[in-house]
């Protein structure tokens, strides 16, 4: 499914692997999204705080610094509760409970058309002015298949461990 985003809506990707940053923000910007990239929490916050465009923000849960990507989630909510909250992981699956209201959650490796469905839910989420309980699909029980019917857009390489 290809949407065709209004120009001004900008979504951020952040992910401290580039390769999989850079192919998130590929499939966020074949959309027709305008992307913005960072690569941990406190760049977020800093492009955050100079913009009033982002209306999404895409971020990975393990990423190095102060901030990990569920602790970004949280402060995001709370300074800008309008900005839609899609999280992912490969290492992680956060309960519902872990995340802020109205965030949702997939795994890696994700396919093209799931990051899409998200943030356009998400978008329909903010433009209803409603954001309910976090959203953890339940096929994220699981470990994801990379032959699980259908593409794999983007996967982490072996990331190491950052507690």
């Amino acid at each position: 499914m290809v949407i065709h985003a209004a120009p001004s809506v900008a979504v951020m990707v952040v992910e401290d692997d580039i390769l999989v940053r850079m192919v998130a923000a590929d499939i966020l910007a074949d959309a027709g999204f305008r992307v913005v990239e960072a690569r941990n929490a406190q760049e977020a916050l800093t492009l955050l705080d100079a913009r009033s465009d982002v209306r999404v923000v895409f971020t990975d849960c393990n990423m190095p610094g102060a901030v990990d990507g569920i602790g970004l989630a949280r402060l995001i909510n709370e300074r800008a509760p309008e900005v839609g909250l899609l999280l992912t992981s490969g290492k992680v699956r956060p309960a519902a409970t872990e995340l802020p209201p109205g965030a949702r959650f997939i795994p890696k490796p994700y396919r093209r058309s799931t990051v899409i469905e998200e943030v356009e839910g998400l978008l329909g989420v903010a433009d209803e002015g409603a954001k309910g309980a976090a959203l953890v699909p339940q096929s994220v029980t699981g470990k994801p298949s990379l032959v699980e019917g259908g593409e794999i857009a983007a996967a982490p390489l072996s990331e190491p461990d950052k507690t």
